[in-house]
């Protein structure tokens, strides 16, 4: 009997408040799954931007599985932090590479793999990330961030093949289901009702309708061509969030779809720029801009 199944299930659906509600109470569990549990707890923690608390709970003298969770609060803080927080980067780059990928022995921990993988994933740096990620012993998670990467690498082929493996022994698990819906929308075509199907039924759940689900289930509507359904849901999401960025970037381009007023579009880029300043789009909206102006002079009238 896997103890931790549904506190697994309301982690990957971005059920982050729910996870942390379920994770301390004091419901018996085995030993063994008293460290899992935890992890996740801390995980979830890092979901909402809780660093701090992450940071200060977690202690020198905690098992590896924790210690490595607390590497990842400090990197992905750092990352938000600006300039200011690069020192702080380097030391938590360091000393994953030094005190937790130094000893051979935990480079086997699932954990130490996700929490590796995800950091090396934010740096670009894929090929380290996949080196320690294809050592999984059938997590799921590996694999999740595995077709991630080669989605990213824009290597269908090898996403694909990934999933095919996965799913001869881990076809019904939800996460498994959640992938299949990334390599759908990868893919196209009949794949993108496909997907979309994967992200109604998981939604079907009160405690599955999240954020992160009603964005899958909008992007799979704009690529359908439903822009008024994606919005809606959207909304929706924004409801639940309304400092979401990925919520926020999914409403900007909608919003230009439906044709929506400039003064609609910018307010979404300022309330993004104000919850996620760093963020990817944004960067790459700013350089298409100074593309743009510059080709623009080129043609300028005298």
């Amino acid at each position: 009997m896997d103890e931790l199944f549904a506190l697994r299930n309301l982690f990957y659906t971005g059920s982050f408040q729910q996870v942390i509600n379920e994770a301390n109470k004091s419901a018996p569990v085995s030993e063994s799954a008293k460290l899992e549990k935890k992890v996740y707890l801390y995980r979830a923690y890092i979901a909402q931007g809780k660093y701090n608390l992450v940071v200060s709970e977690i202690k020198e003298t905690d098992p590896i599985d924790l210690r490595v969770v607390k590497i990842l609060a400090i990197y992905l803080q750092s990352k938000i932090g600006g300039q200011a927080f690069d020192a702080k980067k380097e030391e938590a780059l360091k000393e994953l590479r030094e005190v937790v990928l130094g000893d051979a022995a935990n480079t086997s921990n699932a954990t130490v793999q996700i929490v590796a993988g995800t950091i090396y994933y934010h740096e670009g740096l894929f090929e380290d990330a996949l080196k320690i990620l294809v050592r999984h012993n059938k997590n799921l998670e590996c694999v999740a961030l595995i077709i991630q990467i080669y989605l990213q690498m824009d290597r269908l082929d090898l996403a694909k093949r990934e999933l095919a493996a996965t799913k001869t022994w881990a076809e019904d698990a939800m996460l498994a289901q959640l992938i299949e819906a990334w390599v759908g929308l990868k893919t196209g075509g009949d794949k993108y009702q496909e997907a979309y199907y994967i992200y109604e039924e998981i939604a079907q759940s009160p405690s599955s309708s999240t954020v992160k689900v009603l964005n899958g289930q909008a992007v799979c509507n704009i690529h359908l061509g439903r822009y008024p359904e994606a919005e809606s849901l959207l909304l929706e999401a924004l409801n639940k969030n309304n400092d979401d960025p990925d919520t926020l970037v999914n409403l900007i381009v909608v919003s230009n779809l439906l044709g929506k007023s400039n003064e609609v579009v910018n307010r979404y880029i300022n309330q993004l720029k104000e919850a996620a300043p760093n963020h990817a789009f944004l960067q790459d909206l700013d350089l298409k801009t100074s593309l743009f102006d510059r080709a623009a002079q080129r043609f300028a009238l005298s």
